[in-house]
C-alpha cells in the first residue's frame, strides 16, 4: 500500500513518476497483493466507522488508476451485433475511491470514462477536473 502526501509546490509529473516507480517495485517484486488483508481490513473499520472517513462519505481516496489501458479491437463484432457505443467502468458500493477513470484505447484514440458519486461532487466540479486533465495530457503530447 502506498501514499503520496502532497502538497501545492509539488510539481505533477515527479508524483506521476512516484506512483508509477512504486507501482512498479511493488509488482516487479510480487508485493502488489500482499497487502489486500490490511486493504481488508481498513475498509471494514471504514463501514464500521464512516466518520473516519472525509465528512462520513466512507471515500478512501480521491482517485483511482488502473494499471493498463483496456485496448479495444472488436469493431467487428460491435458492427455485426448492431451496437453503436458502449462505456466500461465498475461501481465500489460502500467504502472506496471518490472519483475512478476507465481509460481505453479505441481506433487508435485515447477513451476515458469518468465515474464519480454526484452526491459528493458537482457535474461543474468534474468538468473542471477534466479540463485539467485533458489540458495535462494534451501538454504532455507537445512535449
Amino acid at each position: 500500500m502506498n501514499t503520496h502526501h502532497i502538497n501545492e509546490t509539488v510539481d505533477f509529473w515527479e508524483l506521476a513518476r512516484q506512483c508509477s516507480n512504486a507501482l512498479d517495485t511493488s509488482m516487479r517484486n510480487r508485493k502488489h497483493f500482499t497487502d489486500m488483508s490490511d486493504v481488508n481490513f481498513l475498509m471494514c473499520q471504514a463501514i464500521q466507522h464512516p466518520y473516519l472517513t472525509p465528512s462520513s462519505s466512507l471515500r478512501t481516496s480521491l482517485i483511482v488508476v488502473f494499471e493498463g489501458p483496456m485496448v479495444d479491437e472488436m469493431d467487428e463484432l460491435k458492427r455485426a451485433i448492431g451496437l453503436e457505443d458502449y462505456m466500461g467502468c465498475s461501481s465500489v458500493h460502500g467504502v472506496g475511491p471518490s472519483l475512478a477513470v476507465f481509460d481505453t484505447v479505441r481506433n487508435g484514440a485515447l477513451d476515458c470514462a469518468c465515474v464519480y458519486p454526484a452526491s459528493l461532487h458537482s457535474r461543474k466540479q468534474m468538468q473542471t477536473l477534466i479540463n485539467c486533465m485533458k489540458s495535462i495530457l494534451i501538454g504532455a503530447a507537445k512535449i
